[in-house]
């Protein structure tokens, strides 16, 4: 994986933190939002402290992006491909 690839996801799971972070009202629909974000991006966590070594994008961006339709979250993906593109 390339260093700007490293820094984009990087760039992600700050942006996910700030989202859990920053979710609003707590409720039974932000509560399983929150759940999911935390579940799909903790993975992605756990492979930017072992320098992203066996990390399965595919994989990961198939729950980003299944998440994406459930909550509204299509944000992810522009934030990834803008970093990658130095933006």
């Amino acid at each position: 994986m390339t260093e700007v690839k490293k820094i984009a996801y990087k760039k992600l799971i700050h942006q996910a933190f700030l989202d859990l972070k920053n979710s609003g009202t707590f409720d039974e629909a932000t509560f399983y939002r929150n759940f999911r974000i935390a579940h799909a991006f903790h993975t992605l966590a756990e492979f930017i402290v072992i320098d992203f070594v066996g990390f399965n994008e595919d994989e990961f961006w198939a729950t980003v992006d299944a998440l994406a339709s459930h909550f509204d979250l299509h944000h992810y993906r522009k934030i990834f491909d803008e970093a990658v593109m130095g933006r």
